[in-house]
């Protein structure tokens, strides 16, 4: 996991990154405190990415990407912060030696196997006795059971009708074709081999769930957040727009633009703090309240007043049988909303509102000195409880402004600078 921030007003916008990284195996997680997160994507114009989640593409690290991207493109410009992302995307779809046809099919035979696993789970938490003693009828009842998640997942699924960009095209047809070979193998070592027979009917339903899954946006399979922000030719303020993007499957990227969380500094709007990944602690500072804690409130909110309902149907009693039907089918929902929705005002109005206003007149240095403080704040955080320690090392900083370019402030080096001027000296040479 990670932190990362882009804190944004007219005159610049400064961006910082923690540098944990977080290692998955079978013996467990070991972070890392060595990670590059924030680099510039042009050497000679005021344009940066970051990057938070998975730290590759594919298995090609995303710094290797970015710095071919960053060499390819040169001294050439854009308008638009906007066609920078869409040329590098362009980029990463048009370069397959690391999305090579044999890498793909193996990708997807994860993303459908981690899926299907993910109901298994869910039967085993609820129905255990049918993973553990596989007699002949409870496998008929697991298949019953697995049969209904399958059912449940594709209608929730279909219902989001917000798919990528490239795949709202892509029919079921295309993709039984692609994948045929690949749901052929998942049969045989998720079920065949554990002595569960599915039906040809099942395996087509399974197909259709990975299908509607793989076409949809979403943040629950493995992917890399990418946030491009600076300035085009013709831009006078600062923009900042994250991608999602986490694989190729049957030479399409998936991928999708993040529009929720952009940010577009104009005349109109003068300041932004655009936290991604760990936000729990900077939201606190922007709201004045922790995220956690106030759901917390709404629910017990709204339990409360579902407890004085109950309070007053017990004071009732039956000597208004009327009156009493119409308080227990008291819809409280709607005072819950008016609840949150006053306690959202306040935090705009007292916290969110006044923040921005001092953001908008930061100057470059301050802007840098409270991306890094916020970075550091949820180390801390992290640092003096009991929480895994998944955002920490060297804070990198760094500040891009439209006459002055992408300025370090602060940056890890691997290597010590005073023994490599070479570096330095052959890096506008790329």
């Amino acid at each position: 996991m990670t932190a990362v921030v882009g804190i944004l007003n007219k005159q610049a916008v400064a961006i910082a990154a923690d540098s944990a990284v977080t290692i998955g195996g079978n013996n467990g997680r070991k972070i890392f405190n060595k990670a590059n997160k924030l680099f510039a994507l042009s050497k000679e114009h005021p344009v940066g990415i970051m990057i938070y989640n998975a730290a590759s593409f594919m298995g090609t690290p995303w710094e290797t990407i970015i710095k071919i991207y960053r060499k390819k493109l040169g001294n050439k410009s854009f308008p638009t912060l906007r066609e920078y992302q869409q040329d590098f995307i362009e980029f990463v779809r048009s370069k397959n030696f690391y999305t090579t046809p044999d890498l793909q099919i193996t990708f997807l035979e994860h993303f459908a196997l981690n899926i299907i696993n993910s109901l298994v789970d869910e039967i085993a938490r609820n129905h255990s006795i049918l993973i553990d003693n596989p007699i002949l009828e409870n496998q008929s009842l697991f298949i019953k059971h697995f049969e209904q998640q399958i059912d449940t997942l594709i209608q929730s699924w279909v219902q989001k009708n917000d798919q990528c960009s490239e795949f709202i095209e892509y029919t079921f047809e295309m993709f039984q074709k692609y994948s045929n070979d690949i749901f052929n193998r998942l049969n045989q070592i998720r079920f065949v081999q554990n002595g569960v027979i599915i039906s040809d009917e099942l395996l087509v339903k399974i197909k259709n769930a990975v299908y509607v899954v793989l076409k949809s946006k979403e943040e629950i399979s493995s992917f890399t957040g990418l946030i491009f922000t600076g300035f085009g030719e013709e831009e006078i303020y600062p923009q900042l727009y994250p991608v999602n993007i986490s694989m190729a499957i049957d030479n399409r990227l998936r991928y999708y633009v993040n529009d929720d969380q952009a940010a577009s500094i104009s005349n109109n709007n003068n300041g932004a703090v655009c936290p991604f990944a760990q936000t729990d602690v900077i939201d606190t500072i922007l709201t004045g309240i922790d995220p956690s804690l106030d759901g917390i409130y709404l629910n017990n909110f709204d339990a409360l007043l579902k407890k004085y309902n109950q309070a007053i149907l017990d004071s009732i009693g039956t000597t208004n049988p009327l009156l009493s039907e119409q308080i227990k089918n008291l819809n409280t929902t709607t005072i819950v909303n008016e609840f949150n929705n006053f306690n959202q005002q306040i935090k705009r109005e007292n916290y969110i509102i006044p923040l921005m206003n001092a953001v908008s007149n930061l100057a470059k240095e301050d802007l840098a000195e409270m991306a890094e403080s916020l970075i550091y704040l949820t180390y801390l955080k992290r640092r003096i409880t009991f929480a895994e320690e998944s955002v920490g090392g060297p804070v990198d900083v760094a500040v891009i402004s439209k006459g002055d370019g992408f300025v370090w402030i602060k940056r890890k080096h691997y290597f010590k600078p005073e023994l490599n001027q070479h570096f330095f000296g052959n890096y506008f040479k790329q």
